[in-house]
């Protein structure tokens, strides 16, 4: 388990409660901020047809994210960047998540930040 993960899973109950509406769980949370990272990652490798635009909206995903945990009282961007650090430590050893989220989950909660901030 990364540092951070065990970090968000060691918060207190009231600052979990925070991310219940839009991720259900912290695990959730690491999740989808790991694909989105994995996303961005990938649209940057491949430069098919509209990447640039592609990655704009990754981007600004990513920092809705990053200000949505921040209005839970922890640094977005420190979260979101040990997660990426996570990510790329992943990468480079050949390793994928294993999560059981669909790609209709993480579309819906990708719909879901989008409308909060």
């Amino acid at each position: 388990m990364s540092k951070v993960y065990t970090y968000l899973s060691s918060l207190p109950d009231e600052q979990k409660k925070w991310f219940v509406p839009v991720f259900g769980t912290i695990e959730r949370f690491y999740t989808v901020v790991y694909l989105i990272i994995r996303n961005e990652h990938a649209t940057e490798q491949d430069r098919l047809d509209y990447f640039e635009e592609r990655l704009q909206v990754i981007r600004e995903v990513k920092n809705r994210v990053e200000k949505l945990v921040n209005t839970y009282g922890l640094d977005g961007k420190e979260v979101v960047a040990d997660i990426a650090g996570d990510y790329f430590e992943d990468f480079v050893n050949y390793k994928e998540l294993e999560t059981d989220l669909t790609n209709e989950e993480f579309i819906n909660m990708i719909q879901r930040i989008s409308k909060l901030t």
